[in-house]
């Protein structure tokens, strides 16, 4: 059997499929999100078309590269992530008052999206090789990790980009915990979040995400301004009840009272226009790709490869989770998109080369040489 079958008959496909699956649902609802009657068609679709079909190839490429390279080039890769984001803070594009994007011509970088699989990796490598005695972290044992994640936090909040900061904060504590913590540093640890909470909200966060977050108790206080979108956005997926107003006919999207509806809130077209039942098929999808990925860790024989997957799950499940909190006014406005789903290359493309990393990870055959 040739290398090319073997790595075909060892994929995963069917995470790949529901992945695809995802985004493929994520283009119908953009071409709603984005429609002009006038012109009949809608340019965002056609580039997050190229975004989605690249994205597949990389997930493929990457599954195709043996796990042990990925295992090598952990630490590199974490280092020029993190040597990219420095460089945003100096040379790049400003939009919305934050600095986030490295301008490359067609293309805006984010290394901040690189920045999440470059602390999954880093991790995974540093918690692999250095297991804890007696099965738990102790405070000492968690100074690497804690610097692996909190540098990139720094320079993430940085920019400013608290959505990416927290996401890059519960993905490697999640990889963490899963390890195994001491429950006196587990405690001390929590005790230091909420005392670092308060301090951020005294010395960090900026007047607008101060807004966004007390806009969160009480939107309609400031009803054309910060709590505008919110509350536009409820309105959205209450109205679209059990089976929704039908395709192209939500009026919250067609009339553009959601200013973000192509990425942020994304969901809040398809909850209106596909209602409760379209909505329910979304969410059953992300926790197929969720348990199919975890059902690949369990059956891991290497602990390098079921880290990447934990962190993989947590870097989707974070971003998932924190979006639709964000669109039913559950939780905060922090800018994070909805995986595989909203409009965005960079997002878009970070997503499946996580889960060709998986798919890498799990897989028993690769078509290179392992060498």
């Amino acid at each position: 059997m040739s290398r090319v079958r073997q790595f075909v008959t060892s994929i995963d496909w069917v995470l790949l499929s529901l992945a695809m699956s995802i985004s493929s649902i994520g283009l119908l609802v953009l071409y709603s999100a984005s429609y002009d009657p006038d012109v009949g068609r809608s340019a965002l679709v056609t580039k997050q078309l190229s975004f989605f079909v690249l994205g597949v190839f990389i997930a493929l490429f990457t599954a195709s590269i043996p796990s042990r390279f990925w295992y090598r080039i952990a630490y590199f890769f974490y280092g020029s992530s993190l040597a990219l984001l420095c460089l945003v803070l100096v040379y790049g594009t400003i939009s919305n008052g934050s600095r986030r994007w490295i301008n490359l011509g067609p293309i805006n970088l984010q290394p901040s999206e690189l920045m999440k699989v470059g602390v999954i990796l880093a991790l995974g490598r540093y918690l692999s090789k250095a297991p804890p005695k007696n099965g738990v972290y102790r405070f000492r044992e968690l100074l690497m990790p804690g610097t692996i994640l909190l540098v990139p936090m720094l320079v993430i909040l940085k920019q400013p980009d608290l959505g990416t900061a927290l996401t890059v904060g519960a993905v490697g504590a999640g990889m963490i915990l899963f390890v195994g913590v001491n429950k006196l540093v587990l405690g001390a640890a929590s005790l230091l979040g909420v005392l670092g909470a308060g301090g951020a909200w005294m010395f960090v966060l900026h007047s607008y995400q101060k807004r966004r977050i007390l806009t969160l108790f009480y939107p309609e206080g400031d009803p054309q301004g910060s709590g505008w979108q919110i509350i536009q956005s409820k309105i959205a997926v209450g109205s679209g009840e059990i089976f929704g107003k039908g395709y192209l006919q939500g009026s919250q999207t067609q009339l553009e009272f959601i200013p973000e509806r192509t990425t942020d809130f994304i969901f809040c077209v398809l909850a209106e226009e596909w209602g409760f039942i379209g909505s329910l098929i979304l969410l059953g999808l992300y926790f197929a790709v969720f348990a199919r990925i975890l059902f690949g860790v369990s059956r891991s024989k290497d602990y390098f490869g079921a880290l990447i997957g934990v962190g993989v799950t947590g870097f989707i499940f974070f971003h998932a989770f924190v979006n639709l909190g964000m669109v039913v006014g559950f939780l905060p406005v922090v800018g994070l998109p909805l995986p595989m789903f909203s409009y965005g290359g960079s997002s878009m493309l970070t997503m499946f080369f996580s889960l060709g990393l998986v798919l890498s990870l799990t897989s028993s055959r690769s078509v290179f040489s392992s060498r």
